[in-house]
């Protein structure tokens, strides 16, 4: 085991709570236990089994990204083994064995496989259709069916509240990961993964044609979104706000400086985004933000939905309002809004 600080060019943008990555970009730091947490809620949210989509959707975005790179040359395999063993190294994923078409001490199986599936395809220069099985704790085995009728990634079109924003201030990093030689990355004791946030918009985009219609009376867009983008919006926000709050992260808030330290530690220091309270009630505990359009935008949404009802027992109501690129969330409290 050795500790290491901004693995790999780890940069973030204290500003926006964004962390940028040389390769793969915009990338959060996301608890292990608390991913599988947010997939239970996740998933159940549909009609429709979502599990190959996500993999599909993280398989795209790598190869899009050109992640891996097996280039011709006298020691290609050898160089190709050693960018594997970098990325592995980098996302805490787990190690992929090319040979023997395995993940071994797996961090997410889903995840797992995406990067397996992707490595395996770059070195064999083929693409597949693939399945899954867990045969012992941690470890995923591949099984690949060649196939030539799988089109290569399309750039993903962006959600209306996916603009990037400029990244004039990053820093290094201050996380200090400890990494192990089994591919595994902890952050203050706890197993964490480093995934890159195009990921997880190409995986929302597809999740569009499932989503279900139905009413979130505690979620008002203001017509600022569609109804199925503002069901998909409702659905992220609450299955993250459900993630928090099966988590037993404290949240004591006192008054309006109380957030600041709960959103740099929740947030901003993991890449989560970044807000900025304009006022906080404490009578009433509604609380106003300002925040930038992002592709973690529902995300960061979520995470403050569930550290505002933590901190208050009570189920929120959030509106949303647009000007220019700059998103006003109101939160108050759910019971106190439907009896006015």
């Amino acid at each position: 085991m050795k500790y290491i600080s901004a693995p790999h060019g780890l940069r973030y943008s204290p500003s926006f709570g964004l962390i940028h990555h040389d390769l793969l970009g915009d990338v959060i730091v996301w608890r292990q236990h608390e991913l599988q947490t947010w997939w239970n809620n996740f998933e159940p949210m549909f009609n429709h089994p979502l599990s190959r989509m996500f993999v599909n959707a993280f398989i795209d975005s790598l190869e899009f990204n050109e992640t891996l790179d097996y280039s011709k040359g006298i020691f290609r395999k050898k160089k190709f083994n050693s960018e594997v063993n970098q990325i592995c190294t980098t996302l805490g994923w787990g190690r992929v064995n090319l040979r023997e078409r395995l993940i071994l001490n797996s961090a997410n199986q889903l995840l797992s496989v995406a990067l397996g599936q992707y490595a395996i395809e770059c070195y064999d220069q083929k693409r597949y259709k693939v399945r899954w099985t867990e045969p012992r704790p941690k470890v995923v085995e591949i099984e690949l069916e060649e196939t030539t009728n799988l089109p290569p990634p399309k750039i993903q079109n962006s959600f209306p509240w996916s603009k990037d924003v400029g990244k004039n201030e990053q820093e290094i990093s201050t996380l200090s990961f400890e990494q192990h030689s089994d591919c595994s990355l902890r952050l203050e004791g706890e197993r964490v993964l480093i995934i890159p946030v195009n990921g997880f918009e190409r995986f929302f985009s597809s999740c569009l044609a499932y989503i279900p219609d139905s009413p979130h009376e505690w979620l008002d867009s203001n017509d600022t979104f569609d109804s199925s983008l503002e069901n998909l919006l409702a659905t992220i926000i609450q299955s993250i706000a459900l993630m928090f709050l099966s988590s037993e992260r404290p949240v004591y808030i006192i008054d309006e400086t109380s957030w600041s330290a709960y959103i740099e530690h929740y947030l901003v220091e993991r890449g989560w985004g970044n807000v900025t309270v304009l006022d906080y009630n404490i009578t009433t505990y509604e609380l106003q933000l300002s925040v930038h359009g992002s592709k973690i935008f529902p995300l960061t949404l979520g995470m403050i939905c569930g550290i505002w009802e933590r901190a208050h027992g009570r189920t929120c109501k959030m509106r949303i309002e647009r000007k220019n690129e700059i998103f006003f969330i109101r939160i108050q409290s759910f019971l106190e809004y439907q009896n006015n």
